[in-house]
């Protein structure tokens, strides 16, 4: 019976999926269901929130836990290195104060901006990490 290793993307993807996740269902105990692309002025542990942002947060992780679950890990590390290069562009924008009313981030140096920064660099290392893992496999065999 063959065991495949499970790639460090695919368990990076896991961890960081189910966290997003929770933190979108839980910022929905902060802002309610209203106010969807408003400022609300609402924040959790120090990151602003509003209900797109609540959205964001949960499709992220769904998609993560999804994608750590496809036997292929090159795909979960191509979806790493997309969604990391989309989490820089939102750092970007936010830190250039563009992501105010849709995302409910306050200001060029609000603790989201570099929590995007950070999560976006995270993600594309973790793509980058192991590429030829995928290749290996170990085979357990009976005594």
């Amino acid at each position: 019976m063959s065991s495949p290793l499970r790639h460090p993307a695919q368990l990076g993807a896991l961890v960081v999926g189910i966290a997003y996740l929770a933190a979108g269902l839980l910022g929905f105990a902060f802002t309610g269901f209203t106010g969807w692309v408003v400022d609300t002025r609402e924040d959790m542990l120090g990151f602003d929130l509003n209900g797109f942002h609540n959205i964001v947060h949960f499709g992220i992780g769904a998609i993560l836990i999804g994608v750590s679950l496809i036997r292929e890990p090159t795909i979960t590390q191509g979806v790493l290195i997309g969604g990391g290069l989309v989490y820089l562009l939102a750092a970007a924008l936010g830190f250039t104060g563009n992501l105010g009313s849709l995302l409910s981030i306050d200001g060029t140096f609000a603790s989201d901006n570099f929590l995007h920064l950070a999560s976006g660099s995270a993600a594309i290392l973790l793509g980058l990490l192991g590429g030829d893992v995928a290749r290996r496999r170990v085979t357990a065999t009976g005594p």
